[in-house]
């Protein structure tokens, strides 16, 4: 079948009909996907490819665009302790899962924008890729561990099994040797099946010897930047202005506020590292 060829935004993307499209499937760090997205609609989509075996598990939130949602924590409990039943689910409880299975296969949606600065249509990398998410890992215990190797190469397998085409995967940790990398291992029996496998390279950069996730039977990406800069400017009771970049809701009332340690407002959550 020959492919459909259409200009968006300036670029030429090759396109095919949705019934031909990969499945696409993300094995998520710490939370997993909120099917109410708009990224995760199945409007327009025609039936799932019946290559594809898995399934949504317990959960009954899928559709034709997100076709399989499952989860694993049985390593990690018997490691850290029983977790409370609620946590069984392939829910997003956090918006880690969400946010970068979007970015792998989110569907086109218009109208988007980040505190009213711009407005724009968000979609992810393959916007009409079928997606599946696998929840391996979890809220910190008290070690401040969230993944056990268990649960990781089990959802490895699970998707491979399940008929996925690529596995992308935001997760890692420091580099080892690779016969004892849960990650290199299990990417590697998913490679040798026909699976691409993506990476995340990690957080800890710009220096040297940060990047995680370096088999190289798979793809490691690190983050991108802009050439724009959002400014945002604070005015200053003594005519001092202050430029910087920022991307704040407008503040609810006119005038001069007091000026704060940022840890004193930080999240009950959150640390004063964080703050």
């Amino acid at each position: 079948m020959a492919p459909l060829v259409r200009l968006l935004c300036g670029r030429k993307q090759t396109m095919v009909k949705t019934s031909s499209l990969p499945i696409l499937t993300l094995v998520t760090c710490f939370v997993c996907v909120y099917p109410e997205s708009k990224s995760f609609r199945g409007k327009g989509y025609g039936p799932i490819p019946t290559k594809w075996k898995g399934d949504c598990g317990n959960d009954t939130f899928c559709n034709n665009k997100l076709i399989g949602a499952k989860y694993y924590n049985n390593g990690y409990q018997a490691k850290y302790g029983k977790m409370d039943p609620s946590m069984n689910s392939a829910r997003d409880h956090n918006g880690h899962g969400s946010h970068t299975l979007s970015i792998a296969g989110g569907n086109f949606v218009p109208y988007v924008s980040y505190n009213t600065v711009w407005m724009g249509t968000a979609k992810g990398g393959s916007p009409q890729a079928r997606v599946a998410a696998y929840k391996v890992c979890w809220p910190p215990s008290f070690l401040g561990v969230e993944c056990d190797s268990a649960d990781v190469v089990k959802g490895f397998e699970t998707a491979v099994n399940d008929g996925v085409d690529v596995i992308s995967a935001s997760l890692g940790s420091h580099p080892t040797e690779y016969m004892n990398d849960a990650l290199a291992i299990a990417s590697f029996h998913a490679v040798k099946k026909g699976v691409t496998v993506v990476f995340s390279g990690g957080n800890k950069g710009p220096s040297s010897g940060t990047v995680t996730n370096v088999a190289p039977w798979v793809i490691t990406v690190g983050a991108s930047t802009i050439d724009r800069e959002f400014q945002s400017f604070l005015f200053l009771a003594n005519g001092l202005n202050l430029k910087g970049l920022s991307m704040p809701k407008p503040l609810p009332h006119p005038g001069f506020y007091t000026l704060i340690n940022a840890a004193n407002a930080k999240a009950e959550t959150a640390t004063e590292m964080d703050a």
